[in-house]
């Protein structure tokens, strides 16, 4: 086994962890999730409606956090090699952390919402429903600071091709410009419940997360032109 294996498998773990989200959309409801503006009722008869679905997005969603964290530590290790001091390759990991927290925090409190349904009142359901909203709307955070880390060094220093390091630095924009303004958007394109945006910006990470897995697996170190910076 060469010295690449290891590296290359981690990596892989980037394009498992978007076909993952993928099949979120795929076997997920194909109906407009509930907004703000929506009653306790409305949002309670979706869930009960979507039951079966909304499992299999939880469970999927799962299995993509576990990939998604494994291959962390592949985008660490391709950063990290071209600074002498661990600073932009720790924010990087910092925010794919955070990234994750949020996941987590979505899945957990859609999870719940979807498993006791049957059990908890409207008004319970509307709560812990708006709670998955707010985690998945702060994964942004997480992905605005790992996308953008990646772009500056990608671009800075070479640790990865300028193409993805450009898309990787505006993809980091976007998802900071449409959180924050989702922060403050109960209804429209930016709101994190049903917005046009905020999707966007979900296949904006699962673009980045293919591209960086296939380029990790291509070419799992630095390429000989890469620069250190301090």
């Amino acid at each position: 086994m060469s010295a690449d294996s290891w590296p290359k498998v981690g990596a892989s773990f980037g394009v498992v962890a978007a076909v993952l989200l993928i099949l979120t959309v795929v076997f997920g409801p194909t109906d407009s999730p509930p907004g703000f503006n929506d009653t306790a009722a409305e949002v309670s008869a979706y869930v009960q409606e979507h039951h079966g679905e909304l499992q299999a997005v939880v469970a999927l969603s799962f299995a993509a956090l576990t990939a998604f964290l494994w291959f962390l530590g592949s985008v660490f290790f391709r950063l990290r090699a071209v600074e002498s001091s661990a600073r932009l390759s720790a924010t990087a990991l910092a925010g794919g952390i955070a990234l994750a927290v949020g996941g987590v925090m979505g899945t957990a409190a859609e999870g719940a919402a979807v498993y006791h349904v049957g059990v908890l009142g409207p008004d319970v359901v509307l709560a812990v429903w708006d709670v998955s909203l707010f985690g998945y709307l702060f994964f942004l955070v997480g992905f605005a600071v790992l996308a953008g880390a990646t772009g500056v060094l990608a671009l800075r220093a070479g640790a990865l091709p300028s193409l993805l390091g450009g898309y990787s630095l505006l993809a980091g924009i976007y998802a900071f410009v449409v959180g924050l303004v989702a922060s403050f958007s109960e209804t429209g394109a930016f709101s994190p419940s049903d917005g046009a945006l905020g999707f966007l910006s979900f296949l904006v990470f699962i673009v980045w997360l293919l591209a960086m897995g296939v380029t990790l697996v291509r070419e799992p170190r630095v390429a000989g032109g890469a620069t250190q910076v301090s």
